[in-house]
Formats: structure tokens, sequence, C-alpha cells
């Protein structure tokens, strides 16, 4: 079953890849062709994560970068999908033990499969991500939806904290 699906949304994604023509392919996948099941994954990932669609491509190339260095994803949507609780707001480390496959803090690597049906805002956010060196995000203390972007721990750790504060001030604790 999930072979089928998984077979289906490549030819969506290939049928979408013909009415985009103008993109350009920044993935370098293996024998010059596109993964659509990894595209798909990935892109359902990075819909999750944002509902900014400029910042889409942004946050893809986040998780290549990730992926690139052979660090766990850390999606915190994944969480979500593998506990099936989506009304959660705040993933807290008790969320993080969960045995499954969708659990990206514990796994390397995608997970086995979409976590949504992406859209083509989402396809065309990881084909064409945005190149650069960040590997951490944490939302902004704004509530705005968009993230704060570092390159290194303790950067990320002070994003944290603001967003911490913020979510603490407001009796955000689940």
């Amino acid at each position: 079953m999930l072979t089928t699906f998984i077979s289906l949304l490549g030819s969506l994604a290939q049928v979408n890849f013909v009415w985009h023509g103008d993109i350009v392919l920044n993935v370098a996948m293996s024998g010059g062709g596109v993964d659509w099941p990894w595209v798909c994954t990935l892109a359902a990932i990075v819909e999750e994560e944002t509902n900014n669609n400029p910042e889409k491509p942004m946050v893809a190339g986040l998780y290549i970068n990730r992926l690139h260095t052979g660090m766990p994803l850390q999606a915190d949507p994944t969480i979500k999908f593998a506990l099936q609780d989506f009304s959660l707001r705040r993933i807290a480390n008790a969320h993080l033990t969960i045995d499954s496959p969708y659990n990206t803090y514990r796994n390397l690597g995608l997970p086995p499969g979409p976590i949504r049906i992406p859209t083509p805002i989402g396809i065309d956010a990881v084909l064409n991500y945005t190149r650069h060196n960040y590997i951490y995000m944490c939302a902004k203390e704004d509530f705005s939806g968009t993230h704060n972007f570092a390159a290194n721990y303790a950067e990320h750790m002070k994003n944290a904290r603001r967003y911490w504060k913020a979510l603490n001030e407001r009796k955000i604790f689940n």
C-alpha cells in the first residue's frame, strides 16, 4: 500500500514538474534523475514546519544540510505524526522518546514516507532549496510563523531561549 502511495506521489510530482517547466533542479540525485519519493517526503516535512511559502526553500536547505552532514533531521512535524497528535504546540523531551520510524530525533535520514501529501509549493521548495550554512532553526518568538536560523548550537540556543520564554509567557506548555 505504501509503495503504491509513493508511486502515486512520484507520478503527481512528475506532472508538477511538467507544469513548472522553469524549475532548475538544484538537488543532486544519483543517476541524474530525481528521487521523487525522497523529494515528496522532504517536501511534506517542510510544509508542516512552516506555512510561510517564501521561507520554505530556506527550511528545505536546512534539512538538506543536516542530511548531508549525517545529522538527525530532528523535525518536530515528524514527532507529531509519529504520536498522531497534531494539536501539540510545544514538543517536549518526553515526546522525543517515541519508538517510531517517523521519529527523526532517534533515526537518521528521512522517515519511510511522507507525513502528508506535499503541494507543488513544497516540492518546488525542495527542488529549489536555498543554499546556506544553517543547521538549526527555532520558531520566532513573535509567533509570526517564521523561524530564526542559526549556523551553530550556541546561536540556536539563544533563539530557543527567546522562543521558550514567549511560550511560557503565553502559558503554552503542550
